[in-house]
């Protein structure tokens, strides 16, 4: 018999340790995982040779106990992928939140994860949870996802009526044309309330790749998904969505091209926008109206306006949320006397 071991470190380093101090806490695990997830996502170079290894990631930790930007500190040996694979594993992290003040917030935390092995393994030997099988294929952009009205209807009523928030992580199978199917529950919190079903009615409206950028077809590939349920959704008066990643932003020469004449006039050199948009189909922002325009007066806000179509949100979150369906805030920063390609004397930078 063959003797294989892994090892995850499951301790947290707070950022933010002083959250601690004076009753507030910091995130804990409320759903640890297990040998076989990490075997899962185990680098199939390192698998076969035997090799251990450990990474380091960062995430914020959301209200919701999801993870959103996580992003890799360090990795050791490097060049098996250890660090992809910790962020492979990041869809089935759930967490009681952070508090301050006996309120949930966010947190960003630390998470040091070790992978051991005493034997070389082929991947083919690689178990996973359910049949879609390991994961190949993570940090999926989807093309397509459940606006906030279908995520809203899909709300478990037993859940609805008791105003119970929940949290499923889906692994799932390329079908073909980018569309997944043969989803199963991998996680799901809390348990009861049939959060698991209401994920799986979902996982038929997500589009994702049909094929990579080295033209490889994602047909049978598997990935997984996290899908939250939010009891703000319920009768919010406003849509409630994730916190986005822009997947389209003007490009710098756009930026400088629209700085107001009246600001250059003026000898005002950076000034600040706040646009209000919606988000429609595909991420892109219509709908957009200033909020904020400061110095006012000088034509920023309208500069700002006139570069709204060139934004593009996901439209689907880390944290599990979707953002078709409700409205982002935009902030925009120009800045005047940067050189641009070395032949303009005016720039501008979005910094959402």
């Amino acid at each position: 018999m063959r003797r294989f071991g892994v090892g995850l470190v499951l301790g947290l380093i707070a950022a933010t340790a002083a959250m601690a101090a004076g009753g507030d806490t910091t995130p804990d695990w409320r759903q640890r995982l297990t040998a076989e997830d990490i075997l899962a996502v185990y680098p199939g170079a390192a698998l076969a040779r035997g090799v251990g290894g450990r990474a380091m990631i960062n995430c914020v930790v959301t209200v919701l106990g999801s993870v959103r930007d996580c992003q890799v500190v360090s990795e050791s040996p490097p060049g098996y992928g250890f660090g992809g694979a910790a962020i492979a594993l990041t869809p089935q992290f759930q967490f009681w939140p952070a508090k301050h003040d006996g309120s949930p917030v966010e947190a960003k935390i630390n998470i040091p994860i070790v992978f051991s092995t005493y034997a070389p393994l082929t991947e083919s030997q690689l178990p996973a949870k359910g049949s879609a099988g390991p994961v190949n294929l993570t940090q999926v952009e989807w093309r397509v996802a459940p606006n906030v009205a279908q995520v809203s209807a899909a709300y478990p009523e037993k859940a609805r009526a008791a105003r119970v928030g929940g949290l499923v992580t889906l692994a799932c199978t390329f079908n073909g044309g980018g569309r997944i199917g043969n989803c199963e529950v991998v996680e799901e919190t809390p348990k009861g309330y049939d959060f698991g079903r209401a994920a799986r009615s979902l996982a038929g409206d997500f589009v994702g790749p049909d094929q990579l950028a080295d033209g490889r077809s994602t047909s049978n590939d598997t990935t997984q998904l996290v899908i939250a349920f939010s009891p703000e959704m319920i009768d919010a008066k406003a849509p409630v969505i994730g916190k986005p990643t822009w997947t389209r932003m003007p490009e710098a020469l756009d930026m400088a091209a629209a700085f107001p004449a009246a600001a250059r006039a003026a000898h005002v050199d950076v000034g600040h926008v706040l646009l209000n948009c919606f988000v429609a189909v595909g991420g892109k922002l219509i709908s957009c109206a200033v909020q904020k325009e400061a110095p006012a007066g000088l034509g920023f806000g309208a500069a700002a306006m006139s570069l709204s179509s060139q934004f593009q949100v996901s439209v689907w979150t880390d944290e599990g949320l979707p953002t078709v369906g409700g409205s982002v805030s935009v902030p925009i920063r120009y800045e005047a006397g940067s050189p641009v390609n070395s032949g303009s004397a005016n720039s501008a930078s979005a910094k959402p």
